[in-house]
C-alpha cells in the first residue's frame, strides 16, 4: 500500500496545537512551584525591600507602554472600519455606522494609549520623588495629577490630531486591500473581549501582588495561582485594626483595591493582542511570504514576552499571571482569526475524515498476461486559507 509520508494540514494543526499545550503546561508546572523564589531573584535589583515602584527602567519602560498595544490595534481596528464604512457602496445608514463607529475607536484607541503612558509616568514621578516609594502623599498627588481632568484634555489634545493622521495615512490603501482587513477588524475586536476574562478572574482569585507584599514586609500572604481566595482588598488582609498599614495606604482605594488583583496580568493581555498580526498573512499576500510570516511571529512573541518579564521584574505580577495572561491574549487572537478570517479552515482540517483513495486501472495484454497498474491518488490539502473573505458590496 502506498502511503503518503508528507504532513497535511491537519497533521500540523495537530501537532502545532499539541507542542504549545505542551510548552504552556510545562512553564505554568514550574511557575505553579517557583512563582514566589522566580519573583524573588528578578526583583532583587529592581524593588529594594519596603519599596513599592521599581527602580527597574526596563520594568517601568514597559509598565508604560505595555497595555497600550490593544489600544493601538483597537485604533487600528478603528480605520479599517471607518473606511470601510466611507468606501464602501453599501446602504448610507450601514456606511454612517461603520464610519462613526471606525472614528470613535480610533480616537478613543489614542486617548487610552495617552492616558495609560501619564499615570504610569506620574506614578514614577512620584516615587522618585520620595526615598521609600508609597510612604509619601507626593507620589498620590503625582497619580491624581495622572488621573485629573487637566491631564485628560491633553490626552485628548493629543489623541485627535493622532487619529486624524492615521485616518489620512490609512487613506492610500486599496479599497480591496481594505475591504479585506474588515475581517481583521472583526478579528481584533473579538480577541480584545476575551479581556473580560481578565477582568472577571482577578476578583476571585484575590491572588496579593509581589510588590505589596514586598512593601509592608509580609510575605505570608502569598497564595498559588489555582487557590481561589475570594474577593478582597489590603484591608480585608490586614484585619480589623490594620495594623499593618498605615492611615494613608487605607484612604488610597488604588493601593488598597488594586493589591490583590495580581491573577492573571492584564498587561501582557493587552501586549499580547499584536498576536491579531497573524492574521495579515491570509488577508495580503506580502505577508504570506515566509520571511514575512516569521517576522511577524518573531514580533509578536518577543514584544509580549518582553512586556511579560518587566511585568515580574516590577514586582506587579509573577510568572503563572503573565503566562495565563499572555496565554488568553494568544488563544483569543488564534480563535479570532480562525472565525473571522480562515472560516474555519483549520477547525474542519482537524476534525475532517480522509476521503477513499481512487483506485484507477489499466489493462495491458501482451503474450496473454494481463498487467494491472494501480495508482493511489492522495488526497490533497490545500496550505492556505479558503478565497479571502471579501465584503458583499450589493
Amino acid at each position: 500500500m502506498i502511503e503518503d509520508l508528507r504532513f497535511t494540514n491537519k497533521k500540523k494543526t495537530i501537532l502545532t496545537l499539541a507542542i504549545t499545550l505542551v510548552v504552556i503546561a510545562g512553564l505554568l508546572t514550574v511557575a505553579s512551584f517557583f512563582d514566589l523564589q522566580i519573583s524573588k531573584i528578578l526583583t532583587k535589583d529592581s524593588l529594594l525591600d519596603g519599596e513599592y515602584i521599581s527602580s527597574s527602567s526596563f520594568a517601568l519602560f514597559f509598565e508604560a507602554i505595555g497595555s497600550c498595544a490593544m489600544y493601538i490595534m483597537i485604533a487600528i481596528a478603528g480605520v479599517i472600519a471607518f473606511w470601510y464604512g466611507v468606501k464602501s457602496n453599501k446602504h448610507k445608514a450601514i456606511r454612517f455606522i461603520y464610519a462613526f463607529i471606525g472614528a470613535v475607536m480610533v480616537i478613543v484607541g489614542f486617548f487610552m494609549t495617552f492616558k495609560d503612558t501619564f499615570t504610569y509616568v506620574g506614578a514614577f514621578i512620584g516615587a522618585r520623588l520620595t526615598n521609600k516609594g508609597a510612604e509619601n502623599v507626593l507620589i498620590d498627588d503625582a497619580e491624581s495629577l495622572a488621573g485629573s481632568l487637566y491631564i485628560q484634555l491633553i490626552c485628548m489634545a493629543f489623541a485627535i490630531p493622532s487619529a486624524l493622521a492615521l485616518i489620512a495615512l490609512w487613506k492610500k490603501v486599496k479599497k480591496e486591500d481594505n475591504d479585506r482587513y474588515i475581517w481583521w477588524t472583526y478579528a481584533i475586536i473579538c480577541t480584545a473581549v476575551f479581556y473580560a476574562i481578565v477582568h472577571f478572574v482577578k476578583g476571585p482569585v484575590g491572588r496579593v501582588r509581589f510588590r505589596t507584599m514586598n512593601y509592608l514586609n509580609n510575605f505570608d500572604w502569598y497564595t498559588p495561582w489555582y487557590e481561589m481566595n475570594g474577593k478582597r482588598n489590603l484591608i480585608d488582609l490586614a484585619g480589623s485594626d490594620g495594623s499593618q498599614i498605615g492611615a494613608f495606604i487605607k484612604t488610597r482605594y488604588d493601593f488598597v483595591g488594586d493589591a490583590c488583583k495580581s491573577f492573571p496580568s492584564g498587561h501582557t493581555f493587552s501586549a499580547g493582542m499584536v498576536y491579531t498580526l497573524l492574521a495579515l498573512p491570509y488577508l495580503n499576500e506580502k505577508f504570506a511570504k515566509k520571511n514575512a510570516r516569521f517576522a511577524l511571529w518573531a514580533c509578536c512573541i518577543t514584544y509580549t514576552g518582553l512586556v511579560a518579564l518587566s511585568r515580574i521584574v516590577a514586582g506587579a505580577h509573577y510568572m503563572s499571571d503573565v503566562l495565563v495572561g499572555g496565554s488568553l491574549a494568544f488563544a483569543g487572537a488564534m480563535i479570532s482569526r480562525e472565525i473571522f478570517v480562515c472560516r474555519g479552515l483549520h477547525f474542519k482540517q482537524l476534525f475532517a475524515k480522509a476521503s477513499a483513495p481512487t483506485v484507477p486501472t489499466e489493462t495491458t495484454e501482451s503474450d496473454n498476461t494481463v498487467v494491472v497498474e494501480a495508482t493511489i491518488d492522495a488526497p490533497e490539502v490545500s496550505n492556505d486559507c479558503p478565497e479571502t473573505p471579501i465584503a458583499d458590496d450589493e
